[in-house]
């Protein structure tokens, strides 16, 4: 079995099939018995913390096969021969012969019509690729599956499936990825993205698939483990990755990659505050992007940030009306920059304002940006709305700030992200301590009951 997600009623079917108290299971987990209490009472609704996940998964899958027989049952589940079972992975897999003498791995419930192959070790050590249904990975593959899925290193990782369309398989695993990333937030994503690069490498250097084809998928790759490293504001990495990227790109000599990866770079020097050094790379990407494309107008949205970061109020205003004009005169690219609107733009250019001290401004751009963004965007609605209230925070509007950095707070903990809970913090050390106004007074108990604050 793959566990999707943790709740409260996973974890009160592992204590009853380890068939221990709350206050031993809680021991097990490296948790207070309210915690299980809590988490049991609150069922599917039930949020755990990324580390109660992983020590969850951790006991899963040192638990003895009796253990694992009934915890399935509890969920409704059939696991196969329990021997069978390689318990790193938390997955519950068949291995048989087929009519060639090849070892496969089926994963039960996989739909062949909606597929995604990783690499994976079998309990004898053989490298091999697991069909998994793309639900899998879109619903939240475990960190423990994840790991077992990409700890292998043998450079033909794919050579045992001549017939599998390599560029297709990482197009359709990025894309899946992306999707969980979003929902899930980044921090289960990253082990797998950083070692598909690996994978990509070994490929090309072995000679196997189209160079310029899997050169140009390993760029996507990089700047994607650049943004989840950007996420989690893990600076090191993510310029690392978009130094890669860019690399490859000139190597590729690709001007949709050059751009796409400067842009990258100009939005994580916003995020760091260097509004200098974005706004060169900004300048950089505008100059390097195929007229007519959407890039232009991005780099010109991060451009216009990295002028308020620096203090240019004049330069940042004509960025963003830049960035509109060229907006609504790029055509629309299904690959890139489908994400830009009027809205994105209004967004960075609030958390402009923010910069230049312009704090109403920022709030009343904030709002009109977020309530007009599409829906299925929850976290990026939750980093400006963090990002608002922030602003209310500068601004000395305590109440406000608190039931907006409270309104957001489960999300940020859920995902992991940190753009977040950065802002969030800074909401919590802004706000006088000493205030007795309610929301105030919700907000501290509940970002300390998360070790937020």
């Amino acid at each position: 079995m793959i566990i999707y997600q943790w709740t409260g009623i996973e974890s009160k079917a592992l204590r009853e099939a380890m068939q221990l108290t709350t206050e031993e299971f809680a021991l097990a987990v490296q948790v207070s018995p309210r915690s299980i209490d809590a988490w049991e009472s609150a069922g599917a609704n039930a949020s755990l913390r990324a580390s109660s996940k992983r020590q969850l998964e951790k006991v899963l899958a040192s638990a003895p096969d009796s253990v694992v027989a009934r915890f399935a049952t509890r969920l409704g589940l059939e696991p196969d021969n329990p021997s069978n079972v390689d318990r790193s992975s938390l997955a519950t897999v068949t291995l048989a012969n087929d009519t060639l003498g090849r070892h496969t791995l089926a994963v039960l419930g996989a739909d062949e019509a909606d597929q995604v192959w990783v690499p994976a070790r079998t309990t004898a050590g053989e490298v091999i690729l697991v069909s998994l249904p793309r639900r899998t990975i879109v619903t939240g593959i475990g960190v423990g599956a994840l790991s077992a899925a990409v700890g292998i290193k043998p450079a033909a990782v794919l050579a045992n499936t001549p017939d599998i369309d390599r560029l297709d398989h990482f197009r359709r695993l990025r894309l899946n990825l992306i999707e969980s990333d979003n929902l899930h937030g980044s921090r289960d994503v990253i082990p797998l993205v950083e070692q598909s690069i690996e994978r990509i490498g070994q490929l090309r250097r072995a000679g196997i698939g189209d160079p310029a084809g899997m050169q140009r998928m390993r760029v996507l790759y990089a700047e994607f483990a650049a943004w989840l490293h950007q996420d989690c504001r893990n600076w090191d990495r993510a310029q690392h990755w978009t130094d890669r990227a860019l690399t490859w790109s000139h190597q590729l000599g690709d001007p949709y990659s050059i751009a796409a990866t400067l842009i990258r770079k100009a939005q994580i020097a916003n995020d760091m505050g260097e509004g200098d050094e974005a706004l060169e790379l900004a300048e950089a990407a505008e100059r390097a992007a195929p007229p007519g494309t959407r890039f232009g107008a991005v780099a010109y949205a991060f451009a216009g940030q990295g002028c308020a970061l620096s203090g240019n109020r004049g330069d940042s205003e004509r960025a963003f009306d830049r960035a509109r004009a060229l907006a609504d005169d790029a055509s629309v690219d299904p690959s890139w920059g489908f994400f830009l609107d009027h809205s994105y733009i209004d967004v960075h250019q609030a958390q402009g304002r923010v910069a230049l001290g312009d704090y109403q401004g920022a709030i009343d751009q904030f709002s009109r940006a977020i309530s007009a963004m599409r829906s299925g965007q929850t976290r990026d609605q939750a980093v400006y709305v963090a990002r608002q209230a922030v602003a209310y925070a500068k601004a000395g509007d305590a109440e406000p700030a608190a039931r907006l950095g409270q309104a957001v707070l489960e999300i940020g903990v859920s995902t992991g992200s940190e753009r977040i809970l950065h802002n969030v913090r800074n909401v919590y050390n802004m706000i006088d301590h000493k205030s007795r106004q309610a929301e105030v007074v919700e907000f501290r108990a509940a970002a300390e009951r998360w070790a937020i604050g």
